[in-house]
């Protein structure tokens, strides 16, 4: 039996980078690790600090994001879905790369952590592996797209980003493709939102659109603002929920491989 830990990947928010990210989520992670192998990836984008960044983090740029600079939002674009569906492309070979490199090494990545602008990276990726599921998960090009879970931190605005690959999947017929990139997501997430965060809206907006909340997924209000729990019961309550679920689902994925 192998003694390699599955693998959860962990997306950071606009403005922010690998190292900050690792930071934010120590609290959690002390007691995930335990558990999964935790991989903070970093960004292509250079952006300036963002939310909840400076001063804390003063210093210890450069700072990164998800989406390029051309994409420039208002508050009217955020909340109306107007911002782009795509994963851009250097994502998805950064995500495609390290799940075949993970795999080398007989691990296997099962899980995806977003925060802030990461949770449209996490949702889309959980799309992309949905459509890859219902064309019986042999689809060329995004093999790598299999995650069982996601856990999403206080939450950025819609609409997630889909991996291109996931879409031309589905190219080929309209209807079915319309079908496909509006259903909402089922595979078992855990939201965590803070009632606090100035950004709780745009979490709500991505969830009610985009999510089937119910089943295995969850829903959790926090006395936090834009940020990770730093109350140790709120740190274990997520970490509860992720290890359930994998002992359910891995179980699951033992039986199926």
């Amino acid at each position: 039996m192998s003694s390699v830990k599955p693998t959860i990947l962990a997306f950071h928010g606009s403005g922010s980078n690998a190292t900050i990210h690792t930071i934010q989520m120590a609290r959690l992670s002390r007691i995930l690790r335990p558990h999964f192998d935790i991989i903070s990836l970093e960004a292509p984008f250079p952006s300036p600090a963002g939310p909840g960044i400076l001063p804390f983090f003063e210093g210890c740029g450069p700072y990164y994001r998800w989406l390029p600079p051309s994409e420039k939002l208002t508050i009217a674009d955020m909340r109306s879905g107007a911002g782009s569906s795509s994963l851009p492309p250097s994502v998805a070979t950064l995500v495609h790369s390290t799940v075949t490199t993970v795999t080398a090494k007989g691990g296997r990545v099962v899980g995806l952590l977003g925060f802030s602008q990461g949770t449209r990276v996490v949702a889309g990726l959980l799309k992309g592996a949905e459509i890859a599921r219902e064309k019986g998960g042999e689809v060329e090009g995004l093999e790598w797209c299999d995650f069982a879970f996601g856990i999403s931190v206080c939450g950025s605005y819609p609409p997630p980003l889909i991996p291109e690959s996931a879409k031309s999947v589905l190219a080929e017929n309209p209807d079915a493709e319309k079908e496909a990139l509006g259903a909402k997501i089922k595979i078992p997430t855990l939201h965590v939102l803070g009632n606090q965060d100035e950004w709780e809206w745009a979490s709500k907006l991505l969830i009610e659109g985009h999510y089937d909340v119910g089943g295995g997924s969850e829903l959790v209000s926090l006395d936090i603002g834009h940020h990770y729990p730093v109350k140790p019961e709120d740190s274990q309550r997520i970490a509860d929920w992720v290890l359930q679920l994998w002992k359910e689902k891995g179980a699951e994925r033992a039986v199926d491989s």
